[in-house]
Protein backbone atom coordinates (compact mmCIF):
# COMPACT_ATOMS: atom_id res chain seq x y z
CA UNK A 1 0.00 0.00 0.00
CA UNK A 2 1.26 3.30 -0.89
CA UNK A 3 2.41 5.63 2.09
CA UNK A 4 1.28 9.16 1.73
CA UNK A 5 2.66 11.87 3.88
CA UNK A 6 1.50 16.03 4.62
CA UNK A 7 4.36 18.19 4.78
CA UNK A 8 3.85 21.81 6.25
CA UNK A 9 7.03 23.85 5.65
CA UNK A 10 7.53 27.35 7.08
CA UNK A 11 8.87 28.71 3.66
CA UNK A 12 9.18 27.88 -0.02
CA UNK A 13 11.80 24.84 0.60
CA UNK A 14 13.92 26.00 -3.13
CA UNK A 15 16.07 26.96 -4.20
CA UNK A 16 17.59 25.39 -1.02
CA UNK A 17 19.99 28.39 -0.44
CA UNK A 18 19.85 29.04 3.53
CA UNK A 19 19.73 26.75 6.23
CA UNK A 20 16.09 26.18 7.51
CA UNK A 21 15.21 25.30 3.91
CA UNK A 22 18.40 23.02 2.92
CA UNK A 23 17.20 20.37 5.75
CA UNK A 24 13.13 20.78 4.61
CA UNK A 25 14.18 19.93 0.64
CA UNK A 26 16.40 17.47 1.27
CA UNK A 27 14.41 15.53 3.39
CA UNK A 28 11.41 16.12 0.88
CA UNK A 29 14.13 14.13 -1.66
CA UNK A 30 14.70 11.63 0.95
CA UNK A 31 11.10 10.53 1.11
CA UNK A 32 10.54 10.67 -2.52
CA UNK A 33 13.45 8.45 -3.08
CA UNK A 34 12.28 6.06 -0.31
CA UNK A 35 9.13 6.16 -2.09
CA UNK A 36 6.76 7.94 0.31
CA UNK A 37 4.19 10.06 -1.88
CA UNK A 38 4.31 14.02 -0.33
CA UNK A 39 1.72 16.62 -0.16
CA UNK A 40 3.47 19.71 0.05
CA UNK A 41 2.50 23.00 1.54
CA UNK A 42 4.40 25.97 1.60
CA UNK A 43 3.95 29.29 3.15
CA UNK A 44 5.11 32.09 1.22
CA UNK A 45 6.54 35.37 2.02
CA UNK A 46 9.52 36.70 -0.96
CA UNK A 47 10.13 33.81 -2.70
CA UNK A 48 8.66 32.16 -5.82
CA UNK A 49 6.73 29.49 -6.50
CA UNK A 50 9.35 26.58 -7.37
CA UNK A 51 8.89 24.34 -10.29
CA UNK A 52 11.44 22.10 -8.99
CA UNK A 53 9.33 20.68 -5.98
CA UNK A 54 7.39 19.27 -8.69
CA UNK A 55 9.64 16.23 -9.34
CA UNK A 56 9.36 15.46 -5.59
CA UNK A 57 5.34 16.45 -4.62
CA UNK A 58 1.94 14.77 -5.39
CA UNK A 59 0.60 18.50 -4.89
CA UNK A 60 1.76 21.35 -3.93
CA UNK A 61 -0.64 24.06 -1.98
CA UNK A 62 1.05 27.52 -1.34
CA UNK A 63 -0.57 29.49 1.30
CA UNK A 64 -0.13 33.60 2.66
CA UNK A 65 1.30 34.32 6.35
CA UNK A 66 -1.10 36.61 7.59
CA UNK A 67 1.68 39.10 8.59
CA UNK A 68 1.58 42.44 10.67
CA UNK A 69 -0.37 43.86 14.02
CA UNK A 70 -3.35 41.86 14.29
CA UNK A 71 -0.84 38.67 14.30
CA UNK A 72 1.52 40.16 16.84
CA UNK A 73 -1.08 41.21 19.04
CA UNK A 74 -1.97 37.79 19.80
CA UNK A 75 -0.80 35.74 22.59
CA UNK A 76 0.52 32.91 20.09
CA UNK A 77 3.94 33.54 18.82
CA UNK A 78 3.88 35.78 15.75
CA UNK A 79 5.64 32.93 13.44
CA UNK A 80 2.71 30.56 14.43
CA UNK A 81 -0.25 32.94 14.32
CA UNK A 82 1.01 34.27 11.25
CA UNK A 83 0.49 30.96 9.41
CA UNK A 84 -2.82 29.90 10.98
CA UNK A 85 -4.77 29.04 7.57
CA UNK A 86 -8.50 27.58 7.68
CA UNK A 87 -7.79 26.54 3.93
CA UNK A 88 -4.65 24.61 4.90
CA UNK A 89 -6.58 23.08 7.62
CA UNK A 90 -9.67 22.27 5.33
CA UNK A 91 -6.87 20.59 2.70
CA UNK A 92 -5.49 18.57 5.44
CA UNK A 93 -9.17 16.56 6.92
CA UNK A 94 -9.76 15.71 3.12
CA UNK A 95 -7.87 12.50 4.09
CA UNK A 96 -5.67 11.39 7.50
CA UNK A 97 -2.48 11.06 6.18
CA UNK A 98 0.45 11.69 8.90
CA UNK A 99 1.49 15.13 8.95
CA UNK A 100 4.97 16.46 9.61
CA UNK A 101 5.56 20.09 10.86
CA UNK A 102 8.39 21.93 9.66
CA UNK A 103 9.38 23.67 12.20
CA UNK A 104 7.50 25.41 15.30
CA UNK A 105 5.97 27.83 12.66
CA UNK A 106 3.61 25.19 11.01
CA UNK A 107 2.29 23.61 14.58
CA UNK A 108 -0.62 25.86 14.58
CA UNK A 109 -2.82 22.81 14.33
CA UNK A 110 -1.90 20.99 17.15
CA UNK A 111 -3.86 23.63 18.79
CA UNK A 112 -7.20 22.06 17.15
CA UNK A 113 -9.40 19.07 18.33
CA UNK A 114 -9.96 18.71 14.48
CA UNK A 115 -6.72 16.87 14.68
CA UNK A 116 -6.86 14.87 17.59
CA UNK A 117 -6.59 11.55 16.32
CA UNK A 118 -3.78 12.52 12.94
CA UNK A 119 -0.09 11.68 13.39
CA UNK A 120 1.58 14.72 13.43
CA UNK A 121 5.58 14.94 13.78
CA UNK A 122 7.22 18.19 14.83
CA UNK A 123 10.88 18.68 13.28
CA UNK A 124 12.06 21.32 15.55
CA UNK A 125 14.67 23.71 14.24
CA UNK A 126 16.03 23.95 17.21
CA UNK A 127 14.69 25.29 20.60
CA UNK A 128 12.63 28.38 19.28
CA UNK A 129 12.37 30.29 22.56
CA UNK A 130 16.15 29.88 23.63
CA UNK A 131 16.78 31.04 19.64
CA UNK A 132 14.86 34.01 19.88
CA UNK A 133 16.49 34.80 22.96
CA UNK A 134 19.73 34.67 21.51
CA UNK A 135 18.35 36.98 19.09
CA UNK A 136 17.45 39.57 21.42
CA UNK A 137 20.63 39.57 22.74
CA UNK A 138 22.34 40.16 19.91
CA UNK A 139 19.98 42.89 17.96
CA UNK A 140 21.37 46.66 18.14
CA UNK A 141 17.86 47.98 17.02
CA UNK A 142 15.49 49.01 19.99
CA UNK A 143 12.10 47.73 17.96
CA UNK A 144 13.59 44.03 17.16
CA UNK A 145 14.73 43.84 20.25
CA UNK A 146 11.28 44.06 21.57
CA UNK A 147 10.21 42.33 19.55
CA UNK A 148 12.52 39.35 20.11
CA UNK A 149 11.93 39.58 23.38
CA UNK A 150 7.84 39.11 23.35
CA UNK A 151 8.32 36.28 20.87
CA UNK A 152 11.15 34.35 22.91
CA UNK A 153 8.46 34.98 25.96
CA UNK A 154 5.18 33.68 23.66
CA UNK A 155 7.30 30.68 23.07
CA UNK A 156 8.43 29.53 26.04
CA UNK A 157 4.64 29.20 27.18
CA UNK A 158 3.65 27.90 24.20
CA UNK A 159 5.74 25.07 24.03
CA UNK A 160 4.14 22.61 26.22
CA UNK A 161 1.41 22.30 23.38
CA UNK A 162 3.95 19.96 21.43
CA UNK A 163 2.70 17.64 23.79
CA UNK A 164 -0.25 16.85 21.15
CA UNK A 165 2.29 15.63 18.84
CA UNK A 166 3.40 12.43 18.36
CA UNK A 167 6.80 12.26 17.44
CA UNK A 168 9.68 14.92 17.53
CA UNK A 169 12.95 14.60 15.04
CA UNK A 170 15.50 17.19 16.71
CA UNK A 171 18.59 18.34 14.52
CA UNK A 172 21.18 18.04 16.87
CA UNK A 173 21.90 16.13 20.28
CA UNK A 174 21.52 19.18 22.45
CA UNK A 175 17.86 19.30 20.93
CA UNK A 176 17.23 15.57 21.38
CA UNK A 177 18.42 15.44 25.54
CA UNK A 178 16.40 19.04 25.93
CA UNK A 179 13.03 17.82 24.05
CA UNK A 180 13.06 13.74 26.05
CA UNK A 181 13.11 15.78 29.07
CA UNK A 182 10.34 18.11 28.33
CA UNK A 183 8.40 15.49 27.33
CA UNK A 184 9.40 11.78 28.92
CA UNK A 185 6.55 10.03 27.61
CA UNK A 186 7.47 11.07 24.01
CA UNK A 187 9.03 9.41 20.82
CA UNK A 188 11.67 11.95 20.26
CA UNK A 189 14.62 10.86 18.00
CA UNK A 190 17.51 13.00 16.58
CA UNK A 191 18.03 12.50 12.98
CA UNK A 192 20.40 15.16 12.45
CA UNK A 193 19.91 17.62 9.34
CA UNK A 194 19.59 16.85 5.83
CA UNK A 195 21.46 18.32 3.13
CA UNK A 196 23.24 17.36 -0.15
CA UNK A 197 25.58 14.50 0.05
CA UNK A 198 25.92 13.93 -4.02
CA UNK A 199 29.07 12.26 -4.72
CA UNK A 200 29.56 14.97 -7.48
CA UNK A 201 30.19 18.25 -5.10
CA UNK A 202 33.82 17.48 -4.11
CA UNK A 203 36.06 20.33 -3.23
CA UNK A 204 37.94 21.25 -6.31
CA UNK A 205 41.80 20.13 -5.56
CA UNK A 206 43.43 21.60 -8.42
CA UNK A 207 42.62 25.30 -8.17
CA UNK A 208 45.20 27.34 -6.74
CA UNK A 209 43.49 30.16 -5.62
CA UNK A 210 43.62 30.08 -2.21
CA UNK A 211 40.43 32.41 -1.19
CA UNK A 212 39.31 32.41 2.57
CA UNK A 213 35.08 31.81 2.79
CA UNK A 214 32.38 33.48 4.97
CA UNK A 215 28.85 32.45 3.95
CA UNK A 216 25.63 33.26 5.66
CA UNK A 217 21.82 35.10 5.16
CA UNK A 218 23.74 38.66 5.71
CA UNK A 219 20.35 39.89 6.87
CA UNK A 220 20.03 38.00 10.12
CA UNK A 221 21.92 40.14 12.95
CA UNK A 222 23.89 36.80 14.51
CA UNK A 223 25.33 36.69 10.69
CA UNK A 224 25.82 40.25 10.06
CA UNK A 225 27.68 40.69 13.65
CA UNK A 226 30.07 37.50 12.44
CA UNK A 227 30.72 38.99 8.70
CA UNK A 228 31.32 42.37 10.33
CA UNK A 229 33.86 40.73 13.08
CA UNK A 230 35.46 38.65 10.16
CA UNK A 231 35.98 41.60 7.83
CA UNK A 232 37.07 44.17 10.96
CA UNK A 233 39.48 42.02 12.78
CA UNK A 234 40.35 38.98 10.93
CA UNK A 235 40.49 39.37 7.25
CA UNK A 236 42.95 43.28 7.90
CA UNK A 237 45.75 40.32 9.45
CA UNK A 238 45.67 37.97 6.55
CA UNK A 239 47.10 38.11 3.48
CA UNK A 240 44.55 36.38 1.60
CA UNK A 241 41.01 37.60 -0.56
CA UNK A 242 38.37 37.11 1.80
CA UNK A 243 34.71 36.65 0.12
CA UNK A 244 31.33 37.45 1.88
CA UNK A 245 28.74 35.58 0.26
CA UNK A 246 25.20 35.43 1.06
CA UNK A 247 21.48 36.78 0.75
CA UNK A 248 20.65 39.93 1.20
CA UNK A 249 23.84 41.56 3.06
CA UNK A 250 23.00 44.22 5.48
CA UNK A 251 24.25 47.68 4.51
CA UNK A 252 26.80 47.62 7.55
CA UNK A 253 28.27 44.66 5.75
CA UNK A 254 29.18 46.18 2.52
CA UNK A 255 30.09 49.54 3.86
CA UNK A 256 32.36 47.89 6.35
CA UNK A 257 33.56 45.91 3.14
CA UNK A 258 34.58 48.77 1.13
CA UNK A 259 37.60 50.18 3.31
CA UNK A 260 39.03 46.60 3.68
CA UNK A 261 40.74 46.09 0.31
CA UNK A 262 41.20 42.21 0.54
CA UNK A 263 37.11 41.58 0.62
CA UNK A 264 34.84 40.95 -1.79
CA UNK A 265 30.92 40.86 -1.25
CA UNK A 266 28.44 38.13 -3.27
CA UNK A 267 25.38 39.01 -2.75
CA UNK A 268 22.42 36.68 -3.74
CA UNK A 269 24.10 33.72 -5.98
CA UNK A 270 22.49 30.93 -7.72
CA UNK A 271 22.67 27.65 -5.66
CA UNK A 272 25.11 26.48 -8.54
CA UNK A 273 27.06 29.46 -7.92
CA UNK A 274 27.26 29.23 -4.24
CA UNK A 275 28.54 25.57 -5.19
CA UNK A 276 31.24 26.93 -6.73
CA UNK A 277 32.13 29.28 -4.01
CA UNK A 278 32.30 26.00 -1.34
CA UNK A 279 34.13 24.11 -3.76
CA UNK A 280 36.98 26.37 -4.53
CA UNK A 281 37.51 27.62 -1.18
CA UNK A 282 40.77 27.17 0.55
CA UNK A 283 39.61 27.75 3.93
CA UNK A 284 35.56 27.75 5.13
CA UNK A 285 35.50 29.76 8.18
CA UNK A 286 32.22 29.22 10.02
CA UNK A 287 31.87 31.13 13.49
CA UNK A 288 28.81 31.73 15.07
CA UNK A 289 28.24 33.38 19.05
CA UNK A 290 24.53 31.20 18.99
CA UNK A 291 24.79 27.37 20.17
CA UNK A 292 21.11 26.96 19.42
CA UNK A 293 20.50 24.62 16.81
CA UNK A 294 22.78 22.68 14.24
CA UNK A 295 24.24 25.04 11.88
CA UNK A 296 23.10 23.20 8.35
CA UNK A 297 26.03 25.09 6.47
CA UNK A 298 28.33 23.45 8.34
CA UNK A 299 27.56 20.01 6.96
CA UNK A 300 26.88 21.40 3.62
CA UNK A 301 30.81 22.39 4.12
CA UNK A 302 32.45 19.03 5.35
CA UNK A 303 31.16 17.90 1.87
CA UNK A 304 31.62 20.88 -0.09
CA UNK A 305 34.95 22.62 1.11
CA UNK A 306 38.42 22.41 1.54
CA UNK A 307 39.84 23.25 5.07
CA UNK A 308 37.08 24.69 7.79
CA UNK A 309 37.81 26.32 10.69
CA UNK A 310 35.09 26.47 13.23
CA UNK A 311 34.07 27.85 16.72
CA UNK A 312 32.69 25.81 19.75
CA UNK A 313 29.15 27.21 19.64
CA UNK A 314 28.86 26.36 15.69
CA UNK A 315 29.89 22.67 16.58
CA UNK A 316 27.60 22.39 19.41
CA UNK A 317 25.92 19.38 19.52
CA UNK A 318 27.27 18.11 16.19
CA UNK A 319 29.53 15.44 16.97
CA UNK A 320 32.11 16.86 14.18
CA UNK A 321 34.73 18.16 16.35
CA UNK A 322 37.70 15.72 15.43
CA UNK A 323 36.54 16.86 11.41
CA UNK A 324 37.41 20.39 11.71
CA UNK A 325 40.14 23.18 12.56
CA UNK A 326 38.68 24.26 16.29
CA UNK A 327 39.57 28.23 16.91
CA UNK A 328 37.46 30.38 19.12
CA UNK A 329 39.17 33.74 19.34
CA UNK A 330 40.37 36.02 16.69
CA UNK A 331 44.42 35.63 17.06
CA UNK A 332 43.42 31.81 16.29
CA UNK A 333 41.36 32.03 13.56
CA UNK A 334 44.18 34.09 12.01
CA UNK A 335 46.83 31.94 13.48
CA UNK A 336 45.10 29.04 12.05
CA UNK A 337 44.34 30.87 8.53
CA UNK A 338 48.08 31.56 7.94
CA UNK A 339 49.17 28.12 8.98
CA UNK A 340 46.49 26.10 6.53
CA UNK A 341 47.31 28.74 3.92
CA UNK A 342 50.76 27.33 3.79
CA UNK A 343 48.81 23.57 2.89
CA UNK A 344 47.43 21.51 0.36
CA UNK A 345 44.09 20.34 1.12
CA UNK A 346 44.52 16.78 -0.87
CA UNK A 347 41.57 13.91 -1.92
CA UNK A 348 43.59 11.96 0.04
CA UNK A 349 42.59 14.36 3.49
CA UNK A 350 39.03 14.52 2.17
CA UNK A 351 38.65 10.69 2.21
CA UNK A 352 39.74 10.77 5.58
CA UNK A 353 37.06 13.61 6.38
CA UNK A 354 34.57 11.22 4.30
CA UNK A 355 35.28 8.10 6.69
CA UNK A 356 35.17 10.50 9.84
CA UNK A 357 31.76 11.47 9.39
CA UNK A 358 29.55 9.95 11.90
CA UNK A 359 27.10 7.36 10.25
CA UNK A 360 24.09 9.44 11.63
CA UNK A 361 24.98 11.41 8.87
CA UNK A 362 23.24 9.54 6.13
CA UNK A 363 20.36 10.55 4.59
CA UNK A 364 18.88 7.34 3.07
CA UNK A 365 19.70 5.57 6.73
CA UNK A 366 17.71 8.62 8.59
CA UNK A 367 14.91 8.63 6.64
CA UNK A 368 14.15 4.47 6.42
CA UNK A 369 14.22 4.96 10.20
CA UNK A 370 12.06 8.20 9.93
CA UNK A 371 9.41 6.40 8.06
CA UNK A 372 9.40 3.30 10.91
CA UNK A 373 8.57 5.88 13.42
CA UNK A 374 5.90 7.42 11.60
CA UNK A 375 3.87 4.29 9.71
CA UNK A 376 4.39 1.45 11.94
CA UNK A 377 1.45 2.52 14.08
CA UNK A 378 -0.12 4.23 11.35
CA UNK A 379 -0.98 1.65 8.32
Amino acid sequence: MSKHLHIISFDIPYPADYGGVIDVFYKLKAFHKAGILVHMHCFEYGREHSEELNKYCQHINYYKRSTGLKSNLSTIPYIVKSRLSKELESRLLTDSYPILCEGMHTCGIIESNKFTNRKIIYRAANIEHDYYTALYKAENSIIKRAYYFIEANKLKKWEHKLSNVDLILTLSINDERYYKNLFPKKDVINTFPFFNNDINIKPNFKTKDKYILFHAKLSVQENIDAALYIIKTIAPKIDARFIIAGLEPDASIISAANSVENIEIKANLSESNMQSLLNNAHINILTTKQSTGLKLKLINSLYQSKYIIANNEMLSGSGLDKLVEIANTSSEIISKSNELLEKSFTEIDYEKRMKMIPKEYNNKKRIEEVIKLIYNKHE
